[in-house]
Formats: C-alpha cells, sequence, structure tokens
C-alpha cells in the first residue's frame, strides 16, 4: 500500500485549543486532493485506577457536543514535552484527587487517526494516595467505584458509550 505525498499545508482555523490545517496531497492513483487535520500539540492519558478492594474508578462527566452525562476513567492531555507518565498523574490528581505511586503502562492507541497523529496511552494505578491538585474551571466530575464484573455489565448495557473508556478497558482485558 502507497503512501499519500503533502504538497502543502495552511491553517484553516487557529485557536489556543485547536488548530485545523489543510493539507493537499497526492493520492497513490495521482489525484490530488484537500484534507482537513489537527496540529498535534500533545498526547492523552487514560488511568484505570484499582484500589486495594479491588474496585475500579468510574466517573461521570457532562460532555457538551453530545449533550450527555457519560462515564470516563481519568485523564487528558498531556502536552509535547511532558512525560507521560507524570501528564498521567497531574491529570489523577486535578480529576480524582489521587497521585498513583505505581502506574503501569497497559499499552495505546491512536484516538482520531483521520485527524491527528496523537495517542492515548493507558495506564492501572495502583497504590493510590490522595492527593489533589486544582481542577479545570470546565470540569465537573462525580467518582465512584465500580467491581470489574460491574464495569463489564456497564459495557454489556450500553451505559458506557465513550470510546476511550471503551478502549482503555479492552486493554486492561487483554494485559490482566
Amino acid at each position: 500500500m502507497q503512501k499519500w505525498k503533502k504538497i502543502s499545508s495552511k491553517v484553516i482555523l487557529d485557536h489556543s485549543r485547536l488548530k485545523v490545517l489543510e493539507d493537499t496531497v497526492e493520492l497513490p492513483n495521482g489525484k490530488v486532493t484537500d484534507y482537513l487535520k489537527f496540529e498535534n500539540k500533545g498526547n492523552a492519558a487514560t488511568i484505570i485506577c484499582l484500589n486495594k478492594e479491588s474496585k475500579f474508578l468510574l466517573q461521570t462527566e457532562y460532555s457538551y457536543p453530545p449533550n450527555e452525562i457519560l462515564f470516563q476513567f481519568p485523564g487528558g492531555f498531556v502536552p509535547l514535552g511532558e512525560e507521560i507518565e507524570i501528564g498521567a498523574n497531574r491529570e489523577l490528581m486535578e480529576e480524582a484527587k489521587y497521585r498513583a505511586r505505581t502506574l503501569t503502562l497497559l499499552g495505546s492507541y491512536l484516538s482520531n487517526n483521520r485527524r491527528t497523529e496523537a495517542i492515548c496511552y493507558v495506564f492501572l494505578a495502583t497504590d493510590l494516595i490522595e492527593e489533589g491538585k486544582q481542577e479545570d474551571e470546565e470540569e465537573n466530575i462525580e467518582s465512584y467505584w465500580f467491581t470489574e464484573d460491574e464495569i463489564n455489565e456497564k459495557v454489556k448495557n450500553n451505559e458506557i458509550r465513550n470510546g476511550s473508556v471503551l478502549a482503555a478497558w479492552a486493554l486492561y482485558k487483554v494485559k490482566k
């Protein structure tokens, strides 16, 4: 399979949270077309927390685009230049008020391969200690602890619809 050849690139939208680029590319068949992509300003971390009672931390948060309250694992954006493990613990402290003494990388996946090369790294966090950081003012998060069977039931019953949770849970299940 042949790769595409980039001919040129221009900025379509430049916002502090998102830069959209329009690349002119030549396809393997010789056709020239325009393709929209997002500038990669960093990666992401998703953290699956396991406590001493063998329960997992799931959170709920309102998500504006689908206008729904969704289940999620703690995690978020890790800017380029920040070590992914440090960013994962920072996000954990901001969203869940915990720091993991042990972070185990379970794997990674491309979060939106049609628009960016950004990677989401999935960690298992154990040996948790309470330690918080200042929260993001746009986040209103509630935390709950569930057994593995309870999370599996939520997946089966379509109560968990967030793609990053489903991908992270799949990595956990195959690596445990």
